[in-house]
């Protein structure tokens, strides 16, 4: 089964690149409202909520993994999983919404006479959701790791239980 140190290691990473997820997605709707006059940018990402449902998740379940030693390993298995879950659904929401700002950053640059903020306010919105999208990733590889060392965990211990002598009464 994976040590402590591992799981705490692994527990405060998800916690942090979950709070890096969240400030940088509090920062972009922040900007949504100065930007909110140019209609042809897309803040897709943020009318799902990702950036705020998502990473709370994320810190619960680190958290959750911290203080683990005192849940199930069901339980454990479970949160992970739903991490990893969310991770997925997250990957797919940021992705569409980059793939539509390539195509508004496409239709500034193929205007009569390109505009700066144009581009600015695009290329930022796309270095923004870049980021986000290397956190979730990052992040779906630590919820798929513990959700493999909670399954070998738990195989260990069932195979414990089951390879231990019975116990004779004479």
């Amino acid at each position: 089964m994976a040590s402590e140190k591992e799981l705490l290691a692994l527990g405060t990473l998800e916690i942090l690149s979950g709070a890096i997820i969240l400030v940088v997605g509090v920062f972009l709707g922040a900007i949504q409202g100065i930007f909110q006059l140019f209609e042809q940018y897309s803040y897709f990402t943020l009318y799902t909520g990702y950036p705020i449902w998502g990473p709370v998740f994320f810190i619960f379940s680190g958290s959750f993994s911290i203080a683990a030693r005192t849940q199930s390993i069901h339980k454990r298995v479970w949160i992970d999983f739903a991490s990893a879950t969310i991770t997925v659904v997250g990957v797919v929401l940021l992705s569409i919404n980059l793939v539509f700002n390539n195509k508004v950053l496409k239709n500034c640059l193929l205007a009569e006479s390109p505009d700066s903020l144009c581009l600015y306010i695009t290329s930022s919105n796309n270095g923004m959701l870049s980021l986000m999208l290397i956190f979730t990733l990052l992040e779906s590889c630590v919820a798929i790791s513990m959700t493999i060392m909670w399954c070998k965990g738990k195989q260990l211990e069932s195979s414990q239980v089951t390879s231990s002598p019975p116990d004779h009464v004479e």
